[in-house]
């Protein structure tokens, strides 16, 4: 797709390097010249010229002929952009931890760094893990203070990714712009479930997951920082999340009272149960 010169390739052992995602420099400080983020850029915005893209499927290839006017040979399928012999489902073990991939900068932009503190201050008695590219810089702005249940990763190699992943029952995106989100579908791909606000590509990569639509910034008047999400985002985040972890304790309830009563053996009462249950999470999705 470029000249070797406009390439550079990257050690998988390297540090901070698991936000592989394909990076087009293309003068990106003059937006006139276009520039593609990632597998797949926000097909609500219109582009200004077309440059190589790359795709992670032809559906998504499909879904950028729709958008725009493009020239199909312009855009590029890399099928494999998720690592099956890396990323995969394993049996998750206890306690229930909460996972989250990103960076910090500086106005609180991009990550939406702030939303895992909130959460782990909201739930006390869950686990939560932070991945950072590289050392938090912000740090003592959005964690001013410490907290038990909140643990901190950065600069992880990618192929140490997935045994983080893995033990995650949820990945918590507090993007406000996502291109790719190849942390998204390696998280998919361990079978975690995520959980995102309807933003950028993301509807497009994780349409089976608990999105969350028409989230706000804190845009209010004088305040510190305007890219924070609002109170009432945050508040959608922690509802989403209670009701993954209320379904969890339902279906280990479940779990538990079916084989106690397969032993005594009417099976209309587990089979209700379960009815129960999965119309309960259908219901949610909808």
């Amino acid at each position: 797709m470029y000249d070797p010169d406009q390439v550079k390739l990257v050690s998988k052992d390297e540090p901070g390097w698991w936000n592989h995602y394909f990076l087009i420099r293309n003068k990106l400080e003059n937006n006139k010249i276009g520039f593609s983020w990632g597998p797949n850029i926000d097909l609500k915005h219109p582009i200004h010229k077309t440059i190589p893209l790359v795709a992670n499927s032809v559906y998504h290839k499909n879904k950028i002929l729709e958008a725009w006017n493009y020239p199909t040979d312009k855009i590029h399928v890399i099928p494999n952009m998720v690592d099956p012999e890396l990323f995969f489902p394993k049996k998750r073990k206890k306690p229930i931890t909460i996972g989250w991939i990103g960076y910090d900068v500086d106005r609180r932009r991009i990550k939406g760094v702030e939303v895992i503190p909130y959460l782990a201050r909201k739930f006390p008695d869950v686990q939560f893990e932070m991945v950072h590219a590289v050392k938090p810089r912000y740090l003592k702005e959005w964690l001013p203070k410490e907290l038990p249940n909140l643990k901190m990763y950065y600069e992880v190699p990618h192929y140490k990714m997935p045994e983080i992943i893995r033990k995650w029952y949820v990945l918590i995106s507090g993007s406000k712009s996502e291109t790719g989100g190849t942390h998204i579908k390696e998280a998919m791909a361990c079978g975690v479930p995520v959980i995102a606000s309807a933003v950028g590509a993301i509807p497009e990569i994780a349409i089976s997951q608990m999105l969350l639509p028409e989230m706000t910034l804190n845009n209010s008047l004088g305040s510190k920082y305007p890219s924070n999400w609002s109170q009432e985002s945050l508040e959608r985040y922690a509802s989403a999340l209670d009701t993954v972890l209320s379904s969890h304790k339902l279906h280990e309830s479940l779990s538990k009272s079916a084989i106690i009563e397969s032993k005594n053996s009417d099976p209309t009462i587990i089979s209700t149960k379960w009815f129960e249950f999965m119309y309960m999470c259908r219901n949610h999705s909808r």
